[in-house]
């Protein structure tokens, strides 16, 4: 489905945004629709009064920057308040129930809760018990928001997402995974490379593969070839014990720039951050003229208004 030749009507069907896996196309191309009227609406100084009188839950599992900081200057923006609530200063670091917790927050009057450092099973427990939305804002297995927020950058950048291919380098992760199904129901083709052991969820790249092209490879140079897009990710995620064995076996694929220049000559560089130089990505490339990982970062915060936005419409 082309992007281009969408009309969005501003509405989700869905009340939570937990993996992408649960969105049709059109509710992707919702969200980007909308982070693109908010984008415009904050270039031009415009203010909106969307979450006015609305507070929005900030429950943290672990430490943030670009997610916390983009929801807590989103929902200002959008004439929202905040709780931040960092789960070890709650009663869940001490054996509450979600159940009991979910429960809870919703007859505070908050109007949506984000979850950020929880497990897919614990998500997915709040969603079960929650009267109100619940956003994953990273969990085991799935980063829904920080994909949305690729997709709409990528959308900004080339003009489109149909039939374009991005190579995604590194660890087989929840940015990996998400990127599988994000991309492949907007009709992109997916490239993975990653060495054995660390490959994507094999159910996830079975489920893209009905929308797209997806490819699954431990070459380097295989996966990046003739690419729009080259992208990686940190070896080792926060929620990961440093692995100098899986360090080791990673470190060749760094994308380094010898590694773009398999990629088309106007290929984007992305990386969702925090980026490590010299370790998944040489410098030369994370500052080079094709990295777009500020605007990435940037973009989070449009993309978390559209969805709070959304979300909270009903």
């Amino acid at each position: 489905m082309d992007i281009n030749k969408y009309s969005p009507k501003f509405k989700i069907k869905s009340q939570h945004l937990l993996h992408l896996a649960d969105l049709s196309t059109e509710e992707i191309f919702e969200y980007l629709y909308a982070a693109k009227v908010m984008k415009k609406k904050y270039k031009v100084g415009e203010i909106t009064g969307i979450l006015k009188n609305k507070t929005i839950g900030l429950l943290f599992g672990n430490v943030s920057t670009r997610t916390r900081v983009s929801f807590q200057m989103g929902i200002r923006q959008l004439g929202g308040h905040y709780v931040f609530l960092p789960k070890n200063e709650t009663q869940l670091s001490r054996g509450e129930s979600i159940k009991d917790t979910a429960v809870m927050l919703g007859r505070y009057g908050l109007s949506a809760l984000v979850l950020r450092a929880f497990n897919d099973s614990e998500v997915t427990e709040f969603a079960k018990y929650s009267e109100i939305p619940v956003v994953n804002g990273i969990s085991d297995t799935s980063h829904p928001l920080q994909i949305l927020s690729d997709l709409f950058t990528v959308w900004e950048m080339k003009g489109k997402l149909e039939n374009l291919k991005i190579a995604y380098i590194g660890d087989g992760n929840n940015i990996a995974n998400s990127l599988i199904m994000g991309c492949s129901k907007c009709d992109m083709n997916v490239s993975i490379a990653s060495p054995n052991g660390y490959t994507p969820d094999q159910r996830v790249v079975e489920r893209g593969m009905q929308y797209s092209d997806v490819v699954i490879t431990n070459d380097i140079y295989e996966a990046v070839k003739n690419a729009d897009i080259v992208y990686t990710d940190v070896f080792i995620s926060m929620s990961d014990e440093e692995d100098e064995k899986k360090k080791a076996k990673l470190a060749r694929y760094r994308v380094t720039p010898e590694v773009m220049a398999q990629a088309k000559p106007d290929a984007l560089f992305m990386h969702c951050m925090p980026v490590h130089r010299g370790e998944e990505v040489s410098a030369e490339v994370a500052d080079g003229e094709q990295s777009v990982m500020y605007t990435q970062a940037e973009n989070r915060l449009h993309l978390n208004k559209a969805v709070l936005a959304l979300l909270t419409k009903r």
